[in-house]
């Protein structure tokens, strides 16, 4: 089978070399390992708009500049739009296969939803989480044409893959915790600026509190003028591997913003697989994500930010682990599983929409 993958919209270029090397934001990170992982069983190009030469990886697995894009763009079985369906008018007519828009952002909140492209091309839409599915299925079902673009075609309209964490994110019996570091990592855009703030109630009671920001290294945010306040380290922009370290040696992962709601949250799944609980609000996809030790918690309450933390540093802190859901294999198989037979997966997963997920 032949995959393809466009992205129009990334940063900068990024393949497995950059993930190991540097930071970067969830969606090329789970790009990266959704498409390795599927270039096991089939050949597998991720084409981005600013990449001026190809990069091979393996037989089969290519990243290559956008240019290349039609490049047997005939023979591919399925064309996944990564963000942003960008280009689709002018390319669906060379397409034989299925057309995928691959969200990691919420519908209409953050990206506009054109039915025509859904109707015109039978454009499906894959989503990060059931949280996710579920709020981009009630965006849909307002616009009048959603009958015909996900009822009448008979096709898979939303369906959902959980991103995969890395193997390695498991806790280490070694490492020492110290009670008083904090961690945030996410984009800055993210609400650090409240972060901040909850940071700065916190260490004002305590001020032995340290907490230590990395960024994916891309954001200009305002926020980061924040970052000279008393107590906050400024780590800037890590490998994943010293990431890591560092949310393993911390008390929590401290994200109590409500300012943007998660689709998935890597940083609940990747903190939870090291040991590490995070502090954060109850929207999006936190509950969903996060584990059933480490529940989300009303960050726009100072008293109930406080307490918590304050619980935590003291003891009463929760035990968390990796969570089966997000590892390699099983997101693998099912995107294998969709792949086969597109149908057929969303009609099951919408079979199961409201059964409960295993932990």
């Amino acid at each position: 089978m032949r995959i393809k993958f466009l992205d129009a919209t990334c940063p900068r270029p990024y393949d497995n070399a950059v993930l190991q090397a540097t930071g970067l934001g969830g969606t090329e990170a789970t790009v990266i390992r959704v498409a390795t992982a599927l270039s096991r069983r089939h050949r597998v190009t991720v084409h981005q708009h600013n990449r001026q030469e190809a990069t091979v990886e393996s037989p089969t697995l290519r990243f290559e500049p956008m240019a290349t894009v039609r490049d047997d763009l005939r023979e591919a079985d399925h064309v996944v739009f990564v963000t942003k369906a960008q280009g689709l008018g002018d390319l669906a007519p060379d397409v034989r296969g299925r057309l995928w828009l691959w969200l990691h952002n919420y519908l209409v909140d953050e990206i506009p939803f054109h039915w025509t492209d859904h109707l015109r091309h039978r454009l499906g839409i894959v989503c990060v989480s059931r949280t996710h599915a579920r709020h981009t299925r009630s965006r849909v079902a307002r616009h009048p044409a959603d009958r015909v673009t996900f009822g009448r075609l008979g096709r898979a309209g939303i369906v959902h893959h959980y991103n995969p964490i890395d193997p390695s994110l498991v806790p280490r019996a070694n490492v020492a915790r110290d009670p008083h570091k904090l961690v945030f990592f996410s984009s800055p855009h993210k609400g650090l600026e409240q972060v901040l703030a909850r940071f700065g109630e916190a260490h004002a009671l305590r001020p032995e509190l340290r907490l230590f920001v990395a960024d994916p290294g891309y954001s200009k945010a305002p926020a980061l003028e924040g970052l000279g306040r008393p107590g906050i380290v400024r780590l800037g922009t890590l490998s994943q591997d010293a990431l890591a370290q560092h949310v393993r040696e911390a008390c929590c992962v401290f994200y109590p913003q409500s300012k943007r709601a998660e689709t998935f949250g890597l940083v609940y799944a990747e903190s939870n697989a090291v040991g590490t609980p995070v502090l954060a609000h109850d929207f999006g996809s936190a509950r969903e994500i996060l584990s059933a030790a480490n529940p989300p918690l009303d960050a726009r309450s100072s008293n109930e930010v406080l307490a918590r933390l304050s619980a935590w540093i003291d003891g009463d802190r929760p035990v968390v682990a990796p969570d089966s859901r997000f590892s390699i294999a099983a997101v693998t198989e099912s995107w294998q599983r969709f792949l086969d037979d597109p149908d057929d997966f969303a009609r099951q997963q919408r079979r199961d929409d409201d059964v409960p997920p295993v932990r």
